[in-house]
């Protein structure tokens, strides 16, 4: 008995093949770009918002010796600015973005304070993720009245624990952590906690 292949089936089949390849190639396609977007929002998240009043308030890093560090002034490259020459005196850090909401909305409290107490609490910002003249313009349209740095390779990410910015420590003149805020702090925590240095 001789087999034949009816046309109409064969062409049904390669049409079905090709429906099949089509959508698995559409689902593969979706997974790609579901990755691609997860991936994009992690490392977002990790470079700006975390949101809030200070989302983290504890650390293991509070009742130690802040950890030291040398890194090139903002405004001069040349200059390497060490937090052992703010020994003395009560310090605070804060660790910040240029790309971070919450970095820029707290800026104001932080110049502010920094003319406040100026001579009495050292003020130190820490950029962590971007180009020199992007964060050079960043701190100079708050006109901070205090010395920035930039961590180009991200050293003190690990040695300070940063989740993510804004982090801000406060250090006692002891150079002894007191306080660890991650996340966007309040206008008056921020006050609170600096006056209680």
């Amino acid at each position: 008995m001789s087999s034949t292949t009816d046309p109409a089936a064969k062409k049904f089949a390669n049409s079905s093949r090709v429906v099949k390849l089509s959508v698995t190639g559409v689902l593969a396609l979706i997974v790609v770009l579901v990755v691609v977007a997860v991936t994009k929002a992690s490392t977002a998240t990790k470079v700006a918002n975390l949101t809030g009043g200070g989302l983290i308030t504890t650390s293991p890093l509070i009742g130690q010796n802040a950890p030291l560090f040398s890194l090139p002034d903002l405004h001069d490259p040349n200059k390497q600015v060490s937090l052992s020459s703010f020994s003395g005196k009560p310090t605070v850090i804060n660790f910040f973005s240029p790309a971070c909401v919450p970095c820029r909305e707290e800026m104001p409290t932080f110049a502010k304070l920094g003319a406040t107490y100026k001579g009495k609490i050292n003020f130190i910002g820490v950029d962590e993720t971007s180009t020199a003249s992007v964060a050079r313009s960043f701190v100079d349209s708050f006109h901070l009245p205090y010395t920035t740095v930039i961590d180009a390779n991200g050293a003190l990410i690990g040695t300070y624990l940063l989740p993510g910015v804004p982090v801000t420590v406060f250090v006692g003149s002891d150079g002894v952590v007191k306080g660890y805020v991650a996340g966007a702090i309040t206008k008056s925590e921020l006050i609170a906690r600096t006056s209680s240095l």
